[in-house]
């Protein structure tokens, strides 16, 4: 091997002018750094990179996604909250738990609310039936003002005289009706868009009277859990069909801070209960945000182990092949040349592997979004520019440190 070294330096040219590796000697250069050298740590550390990085690029697009579906880190909703009086002994026989006008001035006076509004609920019957999905059942309306909806909904009003009633659910009740009672009683599942273009029958009742409207679900709250209706058909139904129109047992207020001290003070003091609006989102919202983290330290272990394997491997395959690397420096190789080589080798190596990571979170992408598009709900279709950026930036870093763990290597064999 080193008689092939000198045979391809060249005899009788001057050392100090290889600034460039002829193809012969970069093919030698080749066979002393890989020949009988197993190949096993290479793809061992080529697979835990791929394994790592994807984990945690994964897992960082599914935490945005979460972040996405649960309203994002300054949720609006958060500011939004329902009360209502607990529920005693003396409510069991007969005394409403209702809000009076002094209750509601009051709370409208404090420094930490910022409005008040009234849920104004059916004093009247009221079932749904629909033949397509073959349910009956009786049901409960509420309206709320127009400035405490977080649906921006055009269709959601109506004027006398208008056959058909927009309404407005809940998503966590699609979620109930998806995934509980659905199954139970061999119902179809259905999508936000697919329930939205079905037509069902409302039927309400009172002083003697009935009428049916044709009903159709317009849109989805995440802020408030109910059945909404626009509010003038409320007020006609009630005036309509219902007996006197008693106070509100509900309301919904905007707050500064729903945490703050004075305010939790005040509803301890009042006897109130709070209810954010999210049955299901917000603690099934913590927990999977928990456990994101963890897979993604977990994916960020495995990258750098993967990583500390290709250093160890370069590492090992330098200092085999020492004698030889020694030998064309003495032949007036210069280590740039050298480092080269063995840059432009782990480049190609790992380039490999952050376009396997990308090409298969581009595949997983693209069949996460067709999936929870069929359970109602809606993601951006690519990658998010964070994943992209924290992607490149991790991948910039690691090449980095490896490329400067080879020059280090090569220049220690110069002393």
């Amino acid at each position: 091997m080193v008689n092939a070294i000198k045979r391809a330096v060249g005899a009788g040219q001057s050392p100090s002018f290889h600034f460039t590796m002829s193809k012969q000697t970069i093919k030698i250069l080749n066979k002393i750094l890989w020949k009988g050298k197993s190949r096993w740590l290479i793809i061992g550390a080529a697979l835990g990179a791929f394994i790592g990085f994807l984990l945690l690029l994964a897992t960082l697009q599914f935490y945005f996604d979460v972040q996405h579906l649960l309203g994002g880190d300054a949720n609006p909703n958060d500011q939004f909250i329902q009360i209502n009086k607990r529920i005693n002994l003396f409510n069991t026989l007969g005394l409403k738990a209702t809000f009076s006008e002094s209750d509601i001035k009051e709370l409208e006076s404090k420094p930490f609310v910022e409005a008040v509004g009234v849920f104004t609920a059916n004093d009247f019957k009221a079932s749904a039936s629909s033949d397509m999905l073959g349910f009956y059942t009786e049901l409960f309306f509420e309206a709320v003002p127009p400035a405490f909806l977080d649906v921006s909904e055009p269709d959601f009003r109506w004027a006398e005289g208008d056959g058909q009633v927009p309404v407005i659910i809940s998503k966590d009740y699609l979620a109930l009706y998806n995934f509980g009672f659905a199954p139970s009683q061999g119902l179809p599942q259905v999508t936000a868009s697919t329930i939205g273009k079905l037509n069902m029958e409302l039927t309400i009742s009172g002083k003697g009277k009935k009428q049916a409207f044709s009903g159709r679900i317009v849109g989805f709250s995440e802020r408030i859990n109910s059945i909404l209706v626009p509010p003038s058909f409320m007020n006609w139904a009630n005036a309509n069909f219902g007996e006197a129109i008693g106070e509100p047992s509900r309301l919904i207020m905007k707050v500064e801070n729903p945490m703050a001290k004075d305010f939790q003070a005040f509803l301890k003091e009042k006897n109130y209960e709070v209810s954010t609006g999210r049955l299901i989102g917000s603690q099934f919202g913590v927990l999977l945000k928990v456990v994101l983290s963890i897979i993604w330290v977990i994916g960020l272990l495995i990258l750098a182990l993967s990583m500390l394997v290709f250093v160890l491997n370069f590492q090992l395959l330098i200092a085999q092949s020492r004698p030889e690397i020694r030998l064309l420096l003495e032949t007036g190789h210069f280590p740039k040349q050298i480092i080269g080589q063995l840059s432009k080798r782990f480049i190609i190596q790992f380039g490999l592997v952050i376009l396997a990571v990308f090409a298969t979170l581009f595949a997983m992408r693209s069949w996460q979004v067709k999936y929870f598009e069929g359970q109602g709900f809606e993601l951006k279709n690519g990658l998010a520019m964070s994943v992209w950026g924290i992607g490149l930036l991790f991948g910039a870093l690691l090449l980095m440190l490896n490329l400067l763990n080879i020059k280090r290597a090569i220049y220690q064999l110069c002393k």
